[in-house]
């Protein structure tokens, strides 16, 4: 890295290499949603069989995150996300070059091996490289590329269709992997775990480029975690408040149906009453609002807080999903539920989606923050797997307004809950190891 470069545009070109994991992960998530039809006429895929489609990649990242946590704290923050691109880019040819549905499960748990680790390490290196102040809006970028990503797997998607080139499709998805790859070597490592390694110097050196200040007080090497210890230590030095706060979120962001929306996005439309292609087309409108939503999120999460956030977007994704329920029982055609689902997940985007990942960053302690980031990440990932692969029976079983309905009363439960136990966290400095649970209790 050049040592003329300004802190300003070192930190930006930083951030911006990070966030292309986010793009990595949008467009490894939302690609499906368009393949999946293709390959369901080629292979014959049982409901059951395209909802494991979909979550063999979440299955993926389920397994990878409970360890990306030991991993970044003791090799670094940028080897575990550049390790995670090359594997993805390997899942990645993997899938397309898939022979039958067995092969193309493989490959896509391949490819979630690698969003297991990318999806907790790029928002935990953000978080450590971000001034307090604009932590929220810089960690919120990832957010907003990945966005980005399923918005451009949707119109991917609408552009090969017609030539039912599902395996292009998931191709493509080699373009962000090896950006990334190649970007992790132009940017500094965190410098908050440098210094957690003992490596004051290299800590000083690398916050004075990004223009950020470094942890008080001198460098002390942290023991390294060692199996069975390092998460129950983890867990004693954040509180079990803070721990049992991060998991809860982490599940319930997809008990909401949010991520399951997104990835069955044609498939709910058609069932709505559009085409296939009407249904790419919809869910390219759908890709639209969520990107100019977490565009949203990333100008007003510092100015206005985690809390109202997350708590107002699941009142709306409430709402909304009831009125998804009604135009189902009442017969509307789908562009009302195109029209419905767009404010579904423009308030998942602005609300759960974008918070939960500068949340958990900001609640813990350093030295606990890896492995708790990682625990959360795993929870996260679970539930989405499990939302995912029960969507299809679910709606075979309760029709699409009953499955929305049922969305709609975990999502109000979440509201209330969260309104009574969630604390503001916005402009708190991160908390260093051994610093009191008091610096991130309730605001005012």
């Amino acid at each position: 890295m050049s040592p003329t470069r300004s802190p300003a545009a070192t930190r930006t070109l930083t951030v911006c290499v990070a966030s292309v994991g986010g793009l990595l992960f949008g467009y490894g998530t939302g690609v499906i949603a368009g393949a999946l039809p293709l390959v369901t006429a080629d292979y014959g895929l049982s409901s059951w069989a395209q909802g494991a489609a979909v979550s063999a990649a979440l299955l993926g990242a389920a397994v990878t995150a409970p360890s990306s946590g030991r991993l970044a704290d003791r090799f670094g923050r940028l080897p575990v996300i550049g390790s995670a691109a090359g594997v993805y880019a390997l899942g990645t040819l993997a899938s397309a070059a898939a022979t039958g549905s067995g092969p193309l499960l493989a490959g896509r748990f391949l490819v979630g091996l690698s969003l297991g680790a990318t999806s907790f390490a790029v928002p935990l290196y953000i978080s450590e490289i971000s001034p307090p102040a604009r932590r929220g809006a810089l960690v919120t970028l990832n957010q907003l590329m990945i966005t980005v990503g399923l918005l451009l797997s949707y119109i991917v998607a609408y552009a090969l269709e017609p030539a039912g080139a599902w395996r292009w499709m998931l191709a493509l998805g080699i373009a962000p992997a090896l950006l990334l790859l190649g970007g992790v070597f132009l940017v500094p490592e965190s410098p908050d775990w440098l210094h957690s390694r003992g490596h004051g110097a290299r800590a000083a050196l690398a916050a004075a480029r990004l223009g950020i200040a470094t942890r008080s007080g001198p460098a002390v090497r942290a023991p390294v975690r060692v199996r069975g210890t390092g998460l129950r230590q983890a867990c004693a030095r954040a509180g079990r408040r803070w721990v049992a706060l991060g998991l809860a979120i982490a599940v319930l962001v997809h008990l909401t149906g949010l991520n399951t929306a997104i990835y069955y996005a044609p498939t709910i439309l058609a069932a709505g009453g559009l085409t296939s292609a009407g249904g790419i087309v919809g869910s390219i409108l759908v890709g639209l609002c969520n990107v100019a939503a977490t565009v949203v999120t990333v100008l007003f999460l510092d100015r206005w807080g985690r809390r109202p956030l997350m708590i107002g977007g699941l009142v709306v994704m409430a709402i909304t999903a009831l009125g998804i329920t009604a135009a189902g029982l009442l017969g509307h055609d789908g562009a009302v539920t195109a029209a419905l689902l767009c404010v579904f997940i423009t308030a998942g985007a602005i609300g759960p989606a974008a918070v939960f990942w500068v949340y958990i960053s900001e609640i813990y302690p350093s030295e606990a923050r890896g492995a708790l980031m990682s625990l959360a990440t795993a929870a996260h990932w679970a539930a989405d797997f499990v939302v995912a692969t029960t969507f299809l029976p679910l709606v075979q079983q309760l029709s699409l307004a009953g499955t929305f309905a049922l969305y709609a009363a975990v999502t109000g439960a979440s509201a209330l809950a969260l309104a009574r136990w969630m604390p503001e966290t916005r402009g708190r400095p991160l908390m260093a190891a051994g610093q009191p649970e008091a610096a991130v209790r309730h605001a005012g």
